[in-house]
């Protein structure tokens, strides 16, 4: 079951809630716990924020010619959507952004699909066709991930092609680092990076923009509740949330870089080009952060890409 960790339930909250008022009306100096209740009210909301999933919902892909795969995480619902090439072949795995959904990374699934690869595109928590999730991380989402490409038919996989969009790129090189295995892992081919997010910090900081005063406790919280929800990282920092301990390639990578990135600017592109790695950036002037289901400034990069690396 998906439960809450980091933050308490509904019915908790309410618990403690109709404790207090009862002290504060039954007890001689009950008044006192008036400023607790709001100090402990105010933790929680913020709790909530911090780990909050996307508040608007993406569509659903709705296609003929790709399979809906389905499997479980520790009973949450796990689901992507592929389609085999007649013969054995690369395959291509594709994550979208914050806020999106395979529905809307169709053009791009469809451009690898045409040049031949299988393609598997996964809908993150919260996102397309995927339930909700009472606290989002990255975490969760790499988690199922893994456990979604374990029902991939190996026997028809050459190499293993990792695409990521902005958040979806950052999930990419999560799983880049060591700690994350499986058999994709030895048979990697390239990573494909379109306007990647690199480092969670100064999301966060943007996030907690109307709280700046509480910004080091929150930090603290953050953490603290990123522990608790993923108890095999105890000793998480806040470097370990960002290139190059977040997660480096050591494949051929290939950045398609929005050069006026109006939601990430361009932080998360110097980080990533900054490390010692086999990067091939482009900057792009038609390429914007989102809303870019057809460009052909990038499609025609991505095409080259396949043909002369993947085919």
């Amino acid at each position: 079951m998906d439960r809450r960790k980091a933050t308490m339930d509904g019915y908790s909250i309410l618990l403690i809630v109709v404790v207090a008022i009862l002290s504060v009306v039954l007890l001689p100096y009950g008044f006192v716990v008036i400023p607790i209740l709001i100090l402990f009210l105010l933790y929680q909301s913020l709790l909530r924020v911090i780990f909050q999933g996307p508040p608007v919902r993406s569509l659903v892909l709705d296609h003929p010619d790709y399979q809906l795969i389905h499997t479980m995480n520790n009973g949450v619902d796990v689901y992507g959507f592929v389609h085999y090439q007649p013969k054995k072949s690369d395959i291509v795995v594709l994550m979208h952004g914050w806020q999106s959904s395979s529905e809307k990374f169709f053009e791009r699934i469809e451009l690898f699909k045409n040049l031949g690869v299988h393609v598997l595109s996964h809908d993150m928590r919260g996102h397309g066709i995927a339930p909700d999730t009472p606290e989002w991380t990255a975490g969760k989402v790499m988690q199922d991930l893994k456990i979604l490409l374990n029902q991939v038919d190996k026997n028809k996989v050459k190499k293993v092609h990792f695409y990521g969009h902005s958040l979806g790129g950052f999930i990419c090189l999560g799983l880049q680092n060591e700690r994350h295995d499986g058999w994709w892992k030895e048979r990697q081919g390239t990573l494909m990076l379109e306007s990647p997010m690199t480092a969670y910090r100064p999301i966060f900081e943007e996030l907690s923009s109307k709280f700046s005063f509480m910004l080091p406790w929150m930090k603290k919280w953050a953490i603290n509740g990123f522990r608790k929800i993923h108890p095999e990282t105890p000793e998480l920092t806040w470097e370990d949330v960002e290139v190059p301990l977040w997660g480096l390639p050591k494949v051929p990578t290939l950045i398609l870089q929005a050069e006026n990135d109006n939601r990430l600017g361009r932080y998360h592109y110097d980080l990533l080009c900054a490390q010692d790695i086999e990067l091939h950036p482009h900057l792009l002037q038609t390429l914007t952060h989102s809303t870019n289901r057809i460009n052909q400034e990038r499609d025609l990069l991505i095409e080259k890409w396949v043909k002369e690396r993947i085919l």
